[in-house]
């Protein structure tokens, strides 16, 4: 028995060895509603009872003296406050009931919350409305949310509005969603927190009814509902049932979840299955699968079968043909299938390729042929490559040899003869510092430009910025000044051009010294397609090589595109202008981007809070 509240006692009975039943009792005894249920729960002075018919249960409504208010036939019947019931049918349709079983809506709502002061937020479609205890709709279900205020007053949200563009601003086509999210062709939509799939002509192809969904190989999606995952396709096909906590694609593979069960391997079309579950599943590595099971490590091959049994403490490394292993807390080198190539032992097992390895021990470290021949030992630094690897000796020098241990090649450190500092070569000059200044040798070691000067950059486009008395200028290979030291600093040059500052102020020269763009600009880049964004008092424009405006420093972001546009923002708002400054799309827009393939701009425009107030 289980008090249900004022003077009422809910009671199981044994009615025969197969059939156990509930009913209501008042605190004398006496029976007010009969052992005829297989539930009930009291809520007021009504009571919602269920009975369990061709395996689902069926809802109804009755008072305290069983009489039947709503009949046993629905798929569920919660209470909303007092007095107000939701009934789902088997559609899935939710309609408002009175207490005296009356209905004030049709079953068209597909959820509604209780009341709150006469007054319930109800989901139909996908969209949020208000409703009073007399079903009447006091907000349109129109709305991505709904915020109730104190008195007769609400705030509703829309959805945001998404337009296709012509760079003309002519719009092709609009829809409400509150998210887009571009992929292969297609787009993903949210919608009220439920997403779907449009075509490239922005056409719904899957409704918004999944909770998640994310694009994957193939034409195919990786679909959430609640807490369960599968795999459909864009037609809404299922290919991986919807019955899974948690799952991975690799490639036409699928490594799939169940809590309850663990992991296992299939493939998209499922025509296999690893014959039992793991602990754990890791992502393929050179064909195989490593797998974990009852605390081991083993590996699975591409069509599910264990072809390393689960016995080892871990797999540390696997190649295409060979992998290392730690069984028994010692290291050792195992075939894909499973047969010993180095056996057990202390040290840890690097593999170098299908022929050697390295062994580390805290001495040295030894380059040893699977068949457990020394090739090779070093205590000092070392890094692999392909084809050889690379010894580096206390001295500085570099020593490469091959995997037969043979030396390929010897560099030795270059001598520094009281040079403090040696730079990487360029255009066949390498800086050099001694003494505290700078000047540059050759590739032979020939000291070509003396080291008088307080400091370097490299040589670009046979010019090298050079510091004197704390002004840069720029030399040519002959160590004579081109450019006089005039400047705070410079840029290398690039394309013909040099980025300089004087004055706090930064400019733009040629290879002649003349300013192309007086130097009245915060900040000037180069672009890869060799124009100059130029910055100045936090705003952006446009100038190209030759140091023409081509839009001048009035927007906050600005994007060039190939098609000869420019996407700019200014205060949150995005359009469209030419490269020459004309406006094309104005700024309305809260997001603008451009899809080349056709030609078409896509544009958002936000919804913002709304106060209403409400009718009586």
């Amino acid at each position: 028995m289980t008090y249900a509240g004022a003077e009422y006692v809910i009671a199981r009975k044994k009615i025969n060895p197969a059939l156990t039943k509930a009913g209501c009792l008042n605190l004398r005894g006496e029976i007010k509603i009969p052992f005829q249920y297989d539930g009930i729960s009291i809520h007021g002075l009504r009571a919602i009872v269920f009975n369990l018919n061709n395996a689902s249960y069926h809802y109804g409504l009755t008072d305290l003296e069983n009489r039947l208010i709503i009949p046993v036939v629905y798929k569920s019947i919660h209470p909303l406050g007092t007095l107000r019931y939701a009934v789902e049918n088997e559609l899935g349709k939710i309609a408002l009931y009175r207490e005296d079983g009356r209905a004030v809506t049709d079953f068209k709502i597909d959820s509604i919350a209780d009341f709150d002061k006469s007054r319930a937020i109800i989901y139909q479609n996908l969209n949020q409305g208000l409703l009073d205890r007399d079903g009447n709709i006091m907000i349109d279900p129109a709305y991505q949310s709904i915020k109730l205020l104190y008195g007769d007053r609400a705030k509703v949200l829309a959805h945001h509005q998404w337009f296709l563009l012509s760079e003309r601003n002519q719009v092709q086509r609009s829809l409400m969603a509150d998210d887009l999210i571009p992929v292969d062709g297609k787009t993903i939509y949210r919608y009220s927190n439920k997403f779907g799939i449009l075509d490239s002509s922005m056409s719904v192809v899957l409704p918004a009814q999944y909770d998640d969904i994310k694009s994957i190989q193939h034409d195919q999606l990786l679909a959430r509902k609640g807490n369960k995952v599968g795999i459909i396709d864009y037609k809404n096909n299922i290919i991986i049932p919807l019955v899974y906590d948690s799952l991975r694609v690799e490639n036409y593979n699928v490594l799939v979840l169940r809590k309850t069960e663990g992991w296992f391997l299939t493939n998209r079309k499922q025509t296999f299955r690893s014959p039992k579950n793991y602990q754990q599943i890791e992502n393929q590595q050179a064909g195989i699968y490593p797998v974990k099971n009852n605390g081991y490590w083993g590996a699975l091959n591409q069509w599910g079968a264990e072809t390393i049994h689960c016995v080892f403490d871990s797999l540390l490394e696997i190649s295409a043909k060979q992998v290392v292993v730690k069984f028994k807390d010692q290291y050792g080198i195992i075939s894909i299938m499973e047969d010993w190539l180095v056996p057990p032992q202390p040290h840890p097992l690097i593999l170098v390729n299908d022929s050697c390895y390295l062994q580390l021990e805290p001495q040295n470290k030894f380059l040893k042929s699977i068949k457990g021949e020394v090739i090779y030992f070093t205590d000092n630094p070392f890094s692999l490559k392909k084809d050889y690897w690379e010894e580096y000796l206390p001295d500085g020098t570099l020593k490469t040899l091959d995997y037969q241990g043979r030396l390929l090649s010897r560099v030795d450190p270059p001598p520094l003869d009281k040079l403090e500092e040696i730079f990487p070569e360029r255009e066949g000059m390498r800086g050099i510092k001694r003494d505290g200044k700078y000047g540059f040798i050759d590739s032979r070691g020939r000291l070509r430009i003396a080291n008088r000067y307080d400091g370097i950059g490299e040589f670009h486009e046979g010019l090298a910025p050079v510091k004197l008395i704390g002004k840069w200028g720029f030399l040519n290979h002959q160590d004579q000044i081109v450019i006089n030291p005039n400047f705070e600093s410079v840029e290398s040059f690039s394309q013909g051009f040099s980025i300089v500052k004087k004055n706090g102020k930064t400019g733009v020269i040629n290879k002649a010294g003349k300013y192309v763009l007086n130097p009245q600009y915060d900040s000037i880049t180069h672009q890869a397609n060799m124009k100059l964004r130029i910055h100045q008092q936090g705003l952006i424009g446009l100038a190209d090589k030759d140091g023409s405006i081509l839009i001048e420093p009035r927007f906050q972001e600005l994007q060039e595109l190939e098609n000869g546009f420019v996407i700019v923002g200014r205060d949150g708002k995005y359009g469209l202008i030419s490269i020459g400054g004309l406006s094309a799309i104005p700024l309305i827009y809260d997001a603008l981007s451009f899809d080349s393939t056709r030609n078409q701009y896509l544009a958002l425009k936000k919804s913002d809070w709304k106060e209403i107030i409400l009718e009586n």
